[in-house]
């Protein structure tokens, strides 16, 4: 295996306060919180977290694996990534530190192998690190993966697999302007993601799990742990995401890549009263308010 081949690409760290310094040591000037996508970051990750500005003791936040990294936010959050995945992104926050280096460790756990070791300066407080690594020219060895973060002391890691499938991912809770709460079967809070495409959240008896005739190919749904998968016959399409109320949320992608922006992007279905239709809407990618064309499906009976 030609791991020693592996291509990687290092991402500046962007660094969210005009004057922070990036990674490869020069200044320039912030534009967190520019667009409304950032400021709907900064806003979540304060209200979970505290104001980012104030001393505290170093830590990093929001460890996870995505398939694509848009104006330094990530599109997604991928839980299994497919073989034919040209670059694998890790994304994080970073919080009190002060030009320390982070060492960023990728490592193929089946062989317990050290594919490679990132290292790279923080600026003086808080910011963004986004770190890749490209397809080898043998591929991706099927199995599981670790990305260990680890500087000033704090550590933290995220655990993925490669798959011979499609990648799976689920939406990026952070950036959710609503998010509601309900009680699960064991009588834990449990948060869910509410929709984006106007939708209004109902309750209902009906449930998506089942066999569809939709304007994309004949589908299916069915339960996966706190997921609902499925699959559609179009491009061998794929779909992951939870569902809300009557409103099923969360990531279609297809053949060939499976990955955004052409081969992947949002989803958003809702059921009918009688949960024997649904009606819904599609998008490209992860951006922006559009949404790209429609997504209707009859219950086969």
């Amino acid at each position: 295996m030609k791991y020693k081949t592996l291509l990687y690409i290092l991402l500046t760290v962007s660094i969210f306060l005009s004057g922070c310094v990036d990674i490869t040591d020069s200044y320039k000037p912030g534009n967190f919180g520019a667009t409304e996508e950032e400021s709907e970051m900064v806003n979540a990750i304060t209200e979970k977290y505290g104001d980012m500005t104030q001393d505290g003791e170093p830590r990093l936040l929001e460890v996870m694996m995505t398939s694509s990294i848009n104006n330094f936010i990530p599109v997604d959050k991928v839980l299994k990534y497919s073989k034919d995945s040209d670059k694998l992104y890790v994304w994080f926050v970073y919080d009190n530190f002060n030009n320390d280096v982070l060492t960023i460790e990728w490592t193929y756990l089946n062989e317990d192998y050290l594919i490679h070791t990132f290292e790279s300066e923080t600026g003086e407080d808080f910011g963004r690190g986004a770190f890749i690594l490209e397809k080898p020219d043998s591929g991706w060895p099927i199995g599981e993966y670790e990305v260990k973060i680890t500087g000033s002391g704090v550590s933290e890691s995220v655990e993925f697999e490669i798959i011979d499938g499609p990648t799976e991912s689920i939406p990026l809770e952070i950036l959710s302007n609503d998010v509601a709460l309900i009680n699960s079967e064991s009588g834990n809070e449990e948060e869910l993601i509410a929709p984006q495409s106007g939708f209004e959240v109902e309750e209902t008896d009906y449930s998506f799990v089942g066999e569809w005739t939709s304007n994309w190919g004949d589908m299916k749904f069915e339960r996966s742990g706190n997921q609902i998968i499925g699959e559609y016959t179009h491009d061998k399409g794929k779909l992951v995401g939870v569902v809300n109320g009557d409103i099923f949320i969360g990531t279609w992608s297809e053949s060939p890549s499976y990955t955004g922006p052409n081969d992947a992007g949002d989803v958003e279905l809702k059921l009918s009263s009688d949960g024997n239709s649904f009606t819904g809407n599609w998008r490209y990618g992860s951006e922006g308010a559009t949404w790209s064309g429609g997504w209707t499906g009859q219950r086969k009976e």
